[in-house]
Order: structure tokens, then C-alpha cells, then sequence
């Protein structure tokens, strides 16, 4: 073997290969030290020792740095030149050097993947171990195909083709997720700790490997907590309840018991947008110590005040941030739309986060069920984690008897929802007027009586609705606190906040609740606020009610006034975004959900039982059209071809979709900036994030396409490193705190 000047290294920072082999090894054992239902469940599972193959995979991950001498040399020249730059720079160290532009670029040079010849060393080993070895890096899949060929490690690429061909062939879903999470495992857990164990070596924070912990808060239990109890033991628990009925404490009552049981390691709540995730990581936080909290603006809503206010540093919160986004943490509060992209499998990472869920407990809190899109792909989700045998809770006040033949067809054996119906016969609301309008000034009427009631929430289908209300409250000079998804995330924050002081719990307590609050439908669940006085346009019932869960939320006694006010064009019910626009009329199809529930709704009064009556008869059969279908289809066939070899489709970390598969259907989205940034050079990546989080919000394609003709959005080039890019700006005007991005745009799908 040739001589070097230095020890075998492992990376130009000078650490001997040995001492980073030791490190790694060490992190992989501290890993499932922490986690050790992870042991059991795979053992269990597979038949496998995981602790042997995690310590194998540890050990010669990276041996082919030894056995190359053509990186080996270029490491050590690497080493060579940041022992040079640390002499003439008063001895700083590597990570200061890891930012100069010759910095490893001897290995960089040589061409040399040194994870190929790692499995030379360990071409005995079985494959499940030799594929966690060849992706410790993300290169085991069809991008890298030309080096695995080129380079002489044809044959290990060929037994990697024929086992993932192998298992395709099957045409089965349940061959194929049983094989990937056997896989994942030791090609997760050796990535997770090579990047733990690289951390360290740099001096950078790593994040705790914690467990669960959480002691029920309060004395008694109320009904729906007193359920889970009963019926925890449920592969798939379906539960119906009423607004306020205590479902976030019966969500984490019935994960302590999965996980007291050895049925779960950690605790996963997918929620169904960004904006309830945030929401409802803020309330459980104040019961579990370690919560994550992941989605595309998650790093504002978590964060970003607490950098700006020297309270953690930005690279811990990286790490933390990083933690969640692959459900390491002991209870991470997500999007759906989260856990159903990484089973597209078009990211390296994603084969962990798939492991991290298939060690959880689920629950999918308030899913929306008039959007047979969303439907079809939450099915698709559950069918492969059962597989796993995932615990799944799934609760929501508006869940329909006819979900029930979908869940069975898909392999659960469940018979029934369970309903907490102790407080079902209790008025809750009455419904006082149904009427429809096409100017906002038809609803003097309704309106006036909000300003001297002093307190009432309006709820609006669109953007552009909400901005009317708010323009006729501001022309009675009122000044009423708008709140939807067009307004950048500082503001969403304050708005937030303006939203719980005026009208949210404490305020009723002390007796000063005061505000009229504008919402559209992100307003709906996340947002812990009451009025006496709702006026709402038409949505489809399970909408409905949450919205209805607002009126007289703190107080049992009284019963809430609600207007149900229905949007006219053209002499039609204008439906926006309950349906499909349809580009060729130029018209809004309704769809039956919205259509039905205007059929159904009366001038009565409405308790719980009520609601879920006419819930079942809106949604009698679970239907999904051929687009949903599809789109589900599509899904499982990412899931399916991927699931050993990635594939030429690389997703970034907050796509939503692929080529071939979308988590909703939308409109294409796009971002666009609300001012000029402050100079069209950034220092470097991270710069241009921290500006991009704050000062940028997302809007359909085609808006922003309509905003440039219009000339109401800008286009302006900034530069970072030596990348540059365009970006849209909204022209000065068309951004304010009070109504966010107004554009006066009366046919948009979206919040």
C-alpha cells in the first residue's frame, strides 16, 4: 500500500479515517440506543438484526478512502493546502476554510466516488447493506447510472438494477413497501448518523435524540378522551367529534398508549395545511417538550423572530428545523401533503423520513373531504403504511359514514366511527338568513349589526371577497383585522396574534373581546377565536361546521347567529374554490358538495347530531373522479419504481409535486416579493433564504402572469455566489399590512 504523509484520512480537515469510522459508529449506536422500539419493530418485521446491520453499514461506509489511492492522495493534498491557508490566517479553522473556493478541490478533481470502492471491500455483504453504503451520498440512483458503469462498478450497478427490477415486477404494493422499509432502515440510519457524526467533527450543534413524554393536563377526561382509552388498540381508529370537544389532548392520550405498547416510537399529526400545523404545534407544545414543527414557511412561524433576537443561533435552528423535516422528532406536527411526497421517493432523504413514519403512530386531523383529490391520495397513504402497521388515528367533526367501504377496501378491518356524542344534542347555532348577493353593499343589513355588536368573524371563499368586506367595514371607519394567505409571513404572525387579543380566549374571559375578524379558509381551523355573529359564504358542510365551531366557542351557554350569504356572477351561484373552473366557458363548475349543501341547509337551528346528518346525506358514497384517481395511481407508482433506485427526477426539499403526481389540486404556484430586495447581491445562499422568508409570498402562475401584463408586478435580477435569478416584484400599492396582495382578481382558486 502506498505511504502517505499523513494518516489515512477521512476528509481534508485532517480527521483520520479511523477516528470518523469510530464516530459514526458511535452515533449509529446512539441512535437506536434512543430508539429502541426501532429494534424490536424490525426485528419483528424483517427477521433482521438492525444493531448488526447499522454497526456494519457504520463501520465500512467509508473504506473505499483507503482503498482508492487516487482520492486518498487528493485528500491528503487537500489536507496539505488548508494546512497552508491556516498558517497564513492565524490558525482558523476548517469550517472558516470550507467557504474559500479551493477548498477540497483536489478531491474534486479526482473524479473518485469513494463510496463505489467502499463496496469492493464488502462485496460479500448483503445487498440491503451494500445499498445503504452506495446512498450514504445520494448516489444510488439513474443520474448517476453512466458512473457506476463508467467507472468499473458495473456489476454492483447490475445487482442493484436486477433486485429493484425484481421487486416491480411483483406488481405488488405490499412486496414493494415491506422490501423498502427494510432497506431504509440501515440506508437511512447510516446517512442520518454520517451527517450527525460529520457535525461534531465541525463543532456545529446537533439536536438531542429524544423520546416522547406527556402527562395528560387536565383532572377528568371528556368523552372523546374517555374513547381513544377504550379503543386505542385499533389499527385505524376513526373518531367523530364536535369542535371543542377536546381532540388535540385525545390525540396525544391515544399516541402515549401506542407508544406505552410498543405499537409506536414517536408521534406524527398531519394536518392539512401549513397554517393549522402552526397553530396546533403552538398549543401542544405547552404539553410536550420536544415538538417538531415542518412545512414551507415553518422556519419563519418556528424561528425567525428568535434568531432576530439573538434567543438561537441560526445553524441550531437549522438543525432543528432539519430534524422535523425528517420526523426525528419525538412528536412532529406536519402537512399531509408532507408525508405524501416522500413517497414519491424522488429525494435521498426521503427514504428516511418514510422510515421515520413507518416507527410512528399517525394521526390526520380534519382532513377535507368535498376535495376527492386529496381524498384519493390520503388513501393511497394509508394503504402502504398499513404495510408497516402504523397506528393511524383519524379524527374530525365532519368524518361521513361513507368513508368506511374505502378504508375496508384498501385492507383495514373497521366497521364503524367512533362518535363522542355527549354533547350532541346541545343547540349550537341557528342559521337566521340564507341569501344571496353580488355587491357587498346588498349586506348593509348584515353588516351594521356586527359594528354594534362589537364582535363578529366573516368568513369569505376567496381573497378578493375578504378585500371587498374589509373595504366596506373601512368606509363605516371601522378598521376590521383581515387574515388569508396573501400576506408575507412576519404579517401572517402579527395578524395572528391581533386576531387571538381581540377575540380569542382570554379576551372573552375578561370580558373584552372586541374585533371584527375577515377570514377565508385558512382561518377556519387554525385559529382559536369566537364571535357571536358569523356571517359565512356557502362552502360544503364539513367547511361548514368548522367555521360554525367558532360562534360562541368559550361559552356553552349561548347559541351563535349565522348568516349564510351566497356569492352571485352572472346570475349563477358563484362557487370558487368548491369546484373547477372551466377555461373554456370561463365559468366556475360547482362541485356536488357545494351544490347539495345549498340544497340542504335551512333556517333552523343546528346541533351536532344535526350536522352529521346532513354530513352522510351530502356525502352518501365515497366518490373519486378519474383525475383523482389517476393522480392516487401515479403515486403509488413513484412509490413502487423507486423504492431502491432513485430516480432521474430530483424534487426539491418543499415541492409539493413531480412531473407526473401533484398533492392537490391547484393552480401552479410560484413566488413573488412584495419589495426590491435591498441589494441585487447576496453574500451567499443563506442570505438570500432569510430575505426570500421574509419578503415573498405565493401566488397561482397565472396571477403572477396577469400581474406582469398589468403591470402591477416587476421582474428584477439578484445574484448569490455565482448563481442569478429573476424574481418577481409586486409593484409599490399592491402590498400593504392591512390587505396583504391586493389585485382586484375575481376568478382565483385559492385561499
Amino acid at each position: 500500500m502506498k505511504k502517505y504523509k499523513h494518516p489515512i484520512l477521512a476528509k481534508p480537515s485532517g480527521i483520520t479515517l479511523e477516528r470518523h469510522t469510530e464516530n459514526v459508529m458511535s452515533e449509529g449506536a446512539l441512535l437506536l440506543a434512543n430508539t429502541p422500539f426501532i429494534l424490536h419493530k424490525y426485528q419483528e418485521q424483517t427477521g433482521k438484526d438492525l444493531a448488526r446491520r447499522i454497526e456494519l453499514v457504520c463501520k465500512y461506509h467509508d473504506a473505499g478512502k483507503e482503498i482508492s489511492e487516487k482520492w486518498q492522495t487528493a485528500c491528503q493534498q487537500d489536507y496539505d493546502d488548508f494546512l497552508k491557508w491556516q498558517l497564513k490566517n492565524a490558525g482558523k479553522s476548517f469550517k472558516e476554510y470550507s467557504d474559500e473556493k479551493d477548498a477540497g478541490t483536489n478531491i474534486r478533481k479526482a473524479g473518485v466516488r469513494h463510496e463505489f470502492y467502499s463496496l469492493k471491500k464488502n462485496s460479500t455483504m448483503p445487498l440491503v447493506l451494500q445499498a445503504a453504503i452506495a446512498a450514504h451520498h445520494g448516489k444510488l440512483g439513474f443520474k448517476f447510472e453512466d458512473r457506476w458503469e463508467n467507472e468499473g462498478f458495473k456489476e454492483f450497478w447490475k445487482n442493484f438494477r436486477i433486485e429493484n427490477n425484481r421487486i416491480i415486477e411483483q406488481n405488488s404494493l405490499e412486496t414493494s413497501a415491506k422490501t423498502h422499509y427494510e432497506f431504509a432502515a440501515a440506508r437511512g440510519l447510516l446517512q442520518l448518523s454520517d451527517h450527525r457524526a460529520s457535525a461534531k467533527e465541525d463543532e456545529d450543534y446537533v439536536p438531542d435524540v429524544s423520546s416522547f413524554r406527556y402527562k395528560f393536563p387536565h383532572i377528568g377526561k371528556r368523552g372523546v378522551q374517555k374513547l381513544v382509552e377504550e379503543y386505542w388498540n385499533d389499527d385505524l381508529l376513526l373518531v367523530r367529534a364536535p369542535t371543542g370537544a377536546g381532540k388535540t389532548d385525545a390525540s396525544l392520550l391515544w399516541a402515549s398508549l401506542q407508544i406505552q405498547n410498543q405499537r409506536a416510537e414517536r408521534l406524527i399529526i398531519a394536518m392539512p395545511t401549513r397554517f393549522t400545523s402552526n397553530a396546533l404545534s403552538i398549543n401542544i407544545s405547552e404539553s410536550l417538550s420536544d415538538t417538531g414543527l415542518y412545512h414551507s414557511s415553518a422556519w419563519f412561524a418556528k424561528f425567525q423572530e428568535n434568531i432576530e433576537n439573538n434567543q438561537i443561533e441560526r445553524q441550531e435552528a437549522d438543525k432543528i428545523h432539519e430534524f422535523a423535516r425528517l420526523l426525528q422528532t419525538p412528536v412532529t406536527v406536519c402537512t399531509i401533503d408532507h408525508l405524501l411526497m416522500a413517497l414519491t421517493l424522488t429525494r435521498e432523504d426521503h427514504h428516511l423520513i418514510t422510515f421515520n413514519l413507518a416507527n410512528a403512530c399517525l394521526v390526520i386531523d380534519e382532513a377535507d373531504f368535498y376535495d376527492d383529490f386529496t381524498q384519493a391520495n390520503i388513501l393511497t397513504l394509508l394503504e402502504i403504511i398499513r404495510y408497516w402497521k402504523i397506528p393511524v388515528l383519524l379524527m374530525s367533526a365532519s368524518l361521513p359514514e361513507s368513508v368506511l367501504p374505502a378504508y375496508r377496501k384498501i385492507g383495514y378491518n373497521i366497521d364503524k366511527i367512533i362518535e363522542d356524542k355527549s354533547d350532541n344534542q346541545r343547540i349550537r347555532f341557528e342559521i337566521k338568513e340564507i341569501r344571496k348577493y353580488t355587491d357587498v353593499s346588498e349586506l348593509s343589513d348584515l353588516l351594521n349589526p356586527c359594528i354594534e355588536k362589537g364582535n363578529a368573524i366573516i368568513y369569505a371563499n376567496t381573497v378578493d371577497k375578504a378585500i371587498m368586506f374589509y373595504n366596506w367595514f373601512v368606509e363605516k371607519k371601522v378598521n376590521p383585522i383581515l387574515y388569508h394567505s396573501r400576506f408575507i409571513e412576519p404579517h401572517k404572525k402579527d395578524k395572528e396574534r391581533e386576531l387571538i387579543d381581540a377575540l380569542g380566549k382570554a379576551a372573552w374571559e375578561k370580558g373584552e373581546a372586541k374585533g371584527i375578524a375577515i377570514l377565508t379558509q385558512i382561518g377556519e381551523m387554525s385559529i382559536n377565536i369566537s364571535a357571536d355573529i358569523m356571517i359565512s359564504e356557502l362552502c360544503p358542510i364539513d367547511r361548514l361546521t368548522q367555521r360554525a365551531g367558532r360562534m360562541c366557542r368559550f361559552d356553552k351557554m349561548k347559541i351563535g347567529r349565522l348568516f349564510v350569504v351566497v356569492p352571485q356572477k352572472n346570475a349563477a351561484d358563484y362557487p370558487a374554490p368548491y369546484g373547477n373552473y372551466d377555461r373554456k366557458n370561463k365559468g366556475w363548475i360547482p362541485c356536488d358538495a357545494f351544490t347539495k349543501t345549498a340544497e340542504i341547509i335551512t333556517t333552523t337551528t343546528y346541533n351536532a347530531e344535526t350536522l352529521v346528518n346532513i354530513l352522510n346525506e351530502i356525502y352518501p358514497q365515497q366518490h373519486f373522479s378519474a383525475k383523482a384517481k389517476s393522480n392516487a395511481q401515479s403515486l403509488k407508482d413513484y412509490f413502487a419504481v423507486n423504492w431502491l433506485i432513485n430516480s432521474k427526477q430530483a424534487t426539491d426539499t418543499d415541492d409539493t409535486d413531480t412531473n407526473f403526481w401533484q398533492s392537490r389540486n391547484i393552480e401552479p404556484q410560484d413566488t413573488v416579493f412584495v419589495e426590491k430586495p435591498p441589494s441585487h447581491r447576496f453574500r451567499n445562499y443563506l442570505e438570500y433564504q432569510s430575505w426570500k422568508i421574509k419578503n415573498s409570498i405565493e401566488l397561482p402562475v397565472y396571477l403572477i402572469e396577469k400581474g406582469r401584463k398589468s403591470y402591477k408586478i416587476d421582474t428584477c435580477e439578484i445574484k448569490y455566489k455565482d448563481k442569478t435569478e429573476r424574481i418577481d416584484v409586486v409593484k409599490y400599492g399592491f402590498y400593504d399590512y392591512e390587505k396583504g396582495i391586493s389585485f382586484n382578481e375575481n376568478s382565483g382558486n385559492f385561499l
